[in-house]
């Protein structure tokens, strides 16, 4: 999903972080195979990580700043592609770049990947209705196509309020970050992070989270802030809210010794101060990253802009990529470690490989990204 093509200015470092938020959704389906926690809506684990809570920490840290960062991000590219296109056409462009993937994936990647669930988990029927209704199965569950529907949405409201008149320049936006900690105390589950999105029915307390950071982006292009290089320096107060964080929401799960019921984080001392924590922990990552990425990757590189355009690709067929490698190598003599390497790099080849010569230049990719120019043709 790619915006920057359309301005005389590329911003080849969000760019890139955006594509690596994308990728990571590789990693983190892949971590819960080895996780050392047993899932109840992944059913392919490995017995042998019981105890190695390392693959658990990656999910953890990974679920805290992704989806903000990916969020933050599609508010700034949208703002900007505002300034340089009616709204007419953003908004024709949000339906073919997100609108369309998103309905086709319903009925293909979904039922796909609920199918293989199913497999996995040695369910005839999975989710209790005949297999012939998997085309369907949206309707229960949007599967971790969710952020392309929440995101659709985001938008409509975007471009809703642009045309009723908000600028998002004024300075009351920055109320957005407090905002978004005090939505962080009305979720239930004990995870670091926002809460799973798994039903159709968007979740209103996680649909205004996530609007925050795409209000933020906006508000951050708006008003002409630039990403500096030292902000990076984010990323140490972050691992320190991180680990703080996680050690008082161990502490909470720990009372209940045992299964730990979903109530509101607000409800309880050591829940209520490890979501505040978290969600700081999230903002700081969100600029650390950005000055990361400034600091390193400001200027144009063909290999990460391919893979930036690659990474939507990535994502939207990761998944069942992700479950038939976990049930292939899931009895294979060899250590979790390289299981779990097996999966991300396999998977990974697999899609850049069908990226490049079945996509990248042909209608989907257009769909996707824009239209790609071959190098050779660029160089005529």
């Amino acid at each position: 999903m790619t915006d920057a093509d359309h301005s005389p200015r590329r911003f080849h470092d969000l760019d890139a972080l955006r594509g690596l938020a994308m990728f990571l959704g590789i990693v983190l389906h892949s971590s819960v195979f080895v996780s050392g926690q047993v899932n109840p809506i992944w059913p392919i684990h490995i017995p042998e990580t019981s105890g190695d809570n390392t693959y658990q920490r990656v999910i953890e840290i990974i679920h805290c700043f992704r989806m903000p960062v990916f969020f933050l991000l599609s508010g700034f590219f949208t703002a900007l592609l505002l300034e340089r296109r009616s709204l007419i056409t953003v908004a024709t462009l949000r339906r073919q770049r997100i609108g369309i993937p998103l309905a086709i994936g319903c009925f293909t990647i979904l039922p796909l990947s609920i199918w293989l669930f199913a497999v996995a988990g040695n369910y005839a029927e999975p989710y209790d209705f005949p297999l012939w209704l998997l085309p369907l199965v949206w309707f229960r569950t949007i599967g971790h196509l969710w952020f392309l529907w929440y995101l659709l949405l985001i938008v409509g409201c975007f471009i809703l309020a642009t045309q009723l008149g908000l600028r998002f320049r004024h300075q009351i936006w920055w109320l957005v970050i407090p905002s978004s900690m005090l939505l962080s105390l009305m979720m239930v589950k004990p995870i670091y992070g926002a809460d799973n999105v798994f039903q159709s029915l968007p979740d209103g307390t996680i649909f205004a989270y996530y609007t925050c950071f795409f209000v933020f982006g906006a508000f951050f292009y708006r008003k002409g802030f630039a990403v500096r290089r030292w902000w990076v320096v984010a990323l140490l107060p972050a691992a320190v809210a991180f680990w703080a964080g996680f050690h008082l929401l161990d502490q909470y799960k720990a009372t209940f010794e045992g299964f730990v019921p979903d109530t509101l984080m607000y409800e309880n001392p050591l829940s209520l101060t490890s979501t505040l924590i978290e969600t700081v922990c999230t903002w700081l990552m969100c600029f650390g990253l950005m000055g990361l990425f400034h600091w390193i990757l400001s200027r144009e590189n063909f290999a990460v802009r391919y893979f930036s355009d690659a990474s939507y690709w990535m994502y939207l067929m990761h998944l069942p990529l992700v479950i038939a490698a976990q049930l292939l190598v899931l009895d294979w003599p060899i250590h979790y470690h390289l299981k779990f390497f097996l999966i991300c790099t396999g998977v990974t080849l697999v899609l850049l490989i069908t990226y490049q010569f079945g996509v990248r230049y042909t209608i989907i990719g257009e769909t996707l990204n824009g239209p790609r120019i071959r190098r050779q043709a660029q160089q005529l």
